[in-house]
């Protein structure tokens, strides 16, 4: 058999749970504000200055000391070196080169020689062969052959100088004296006919003979 027993009597004061209920309600209230702001996240970001190292001072060497020389009173004025081109170019200018020698004209020249002595050994006085001793000499002197000159003047000169039949014709005779001097150039200065001996040869080659 349960019996009911009346409840114990409060011993609170009658204020207290008003305020109690007041608390509640502003607490729940500051919460409703901070939910519809959302949560706030202060992120606090430490600045740090490093200081950066003076520069490196490089220290530089001194300069030699240059030794004081006294002016020059009057100074010889020094030639400009030549250039590359102008120092290779020889100082005095080469003699141009002579011309090639034509062997085809020399050995012309040289067969007319020999056949002109061939003929005047079967007729001495035979006029065609003084002819083409002059035209033999011509040919010689066109080649600038200096071996068929100096065959020339070793085998056929003498001979034909000396002998009376070649004045048959004095208009070759003539012509194979101009063409002494000419012939002598194109020797070497060593081989060349002195001037005693050229002027004898040009005396008996004249018609008619001094």
């Amino acid at each position: 058999m349960s019996s009911d027993f009346p409840p114990p009597p409060s011993k609170l004061p009658g204020w207290l749970p008003g305020a109690l209920g007041g608390l509640l309600a502003i607490s729940l209230l500051f919460n409703g504000v901070l939910v519809a702001r959302g949560p706030r996240v202060v992120e606090r970001t430490r600045t740090v200055t490093v200081a950066a190292p003076p520069p490196m001072q490089q220290e530089c060497p001194a300069a030699p000391a240059c030794p004081e020389q006294a002016p020059c009173p009057v100074c010889p004025e020094v030639p400009a070196e030549p250039t590359t081109a102008a120092a290779a170019r020889p100082s005095t200018p080469r003699p141009p080169r002579p011309p090639p020698v034509d062997e085809v004209a020399a050995a012309e020249g040289e067969g007319h020689i020999n056949a002109a002595a061939a003929a005047a050994d079967r007729d001495p006085v035979q006029v065609a062969a003084q002819r083409r001793v002059a035209t033999g000499v011509d040919r010689i002197v066109s080649s600038r052959s200096p071996a068929a000159v100096q065959r020339f003047f070793q085998r056929t000169l003498p001979s034909f100088a000396s002998m009376e039949c070649a004045f048959r014709d004095p208009a070759s005779a003539e012509h194979v004296r101009m063409q002494l001097r000419p012939m002598n150039e194109l020797l070497p200065a060593a081989q060349r006919m002195s001037e005693a001996d050229l002027t004898r040869y040009e005396r008996e080659l004249r018609c008619p003979r001094e």
